[in-house]
């Protein structure tokens, strides 16, 4: 990595396939970090990739921080979710090495748990403490036993950041339906790509780690039926999201005419608490 006084780093963390892809987003935090104008400012990103050799040759994004921007609009909503919710299970599901828990800093009352593969949490606990209130669970998402493991309780959040594009869309519905069958009430909040985007994406990740990006979303009618008794109540454009720098919100303005760039990653916000209704997107932006 770039950066005066970098030591060299220890040999590559033995990640293959999907669980390699975490160094797509850890990167661009911690060029974020380093960058004048920092969108979240994460230090323990910049710690991470200063101190692991993970695989970033590859799979290095485009100076367009939308990583970032997909980071914060999530924990943007996280926080408004706990504000409401003091006493709530968070599930961060393919956490990856993501500071997640310290940039949203929730109160002690919130059960927070990270939950990915074993070699992916093997990892981060190099990092990471468990501690009141946060724990992390080496599990795959696609194992329907994990959850059997989790505190029950009056509300959950879900939360996946760049997780899902990564099942098939079968294995999606099972996740969610798994999660809304335990808790009697709760949000879901996750990003989706169209037909280009993952595209787009896997001609660099297969290539990089042999990783394969299998769910595609070109309409949200799709997402909204795998929750029948909830509401979509957000979805927001990463490139029209407030989170986006001004110098790049003029050259993306063009996207609002070209369906495959304005819909390329969305953010999505579910509560299936909700009486059935159809899925309108509020605040899209």
């Amino acid at each position: 990595m770039e950066g005066p006084g970098t030591a060299a780093p220890p040999p590559s963390a033995p990640l293959e396939g999907d669980a390699a892809t975490l160094a797509i987003p850890l990167y661009a935090k911690a060029r974020d970090f380093r960058s004048p104008h920092p969108i979240l400012g994460d230090a323990k990103a910049d710690e991470i990739v200063r101190t692991v050799s993970l695989r970033f040759e590859g799979m290095r994004t485009s100076g367009v921080p939308l990583l970032v921007v997909r980071a914060a609009q999530i924990d943007a909503w996280v926080r408004a979710f706990l504000a409401d919710h003091p006493d709530a299970v968070v599930l961060h599901l393919g956490c990856g090495l993501d500071a997640r828990v310290l940039r949203v800093a929730p109160p002690p009352s919130v059960t927070w748990i990270d939950v990915d593969l074993p070699e992916v949490i093997a990892l981060r606990r190099r990092f990471y403490t468990e501690g009141a209130g946060y724990r992390m669970l080496a599990a795959s998402l696609t194992d329907p036993a994990w959850i059997e493991g989790v505190r029950p309780g009056s509300s959950v959040l879900a939360v996946a950041d760049g997780v899902f594009e990564y099942l098939d869309p079968e294995s999606v519905r099972e996740l969610l339906a798994r999660i809304m069958a335990r808790y009697p009430r709760g949000e879901a909040i996750f990003d989706v790509m169209n037909s280009y985007a993952l595209g787009q994406a896997n001609q660099r990740v297969h290539g990089a780690v042999g990783a394969t990006l299998r769910w595609a979303v070109d309409d949200l009618a799709a997402v909204d039926a795998l929750f029948a008794t909830g509401r979509r109540t957000g979805a927001v454009r990463l490139v029209f999201a407030r989170f986006l720098p001004w110098r790049y919100r003029l050259p993306f303005a063009i996207a609002y005419f070209a369906p495959r760039l304005r819909d390329a990653i969305r953010v999505l916000r579910y509560d299936f608490a909700a009486p059935s209704a159809p899925g309108t997107a509020a605040a899209t932006a």
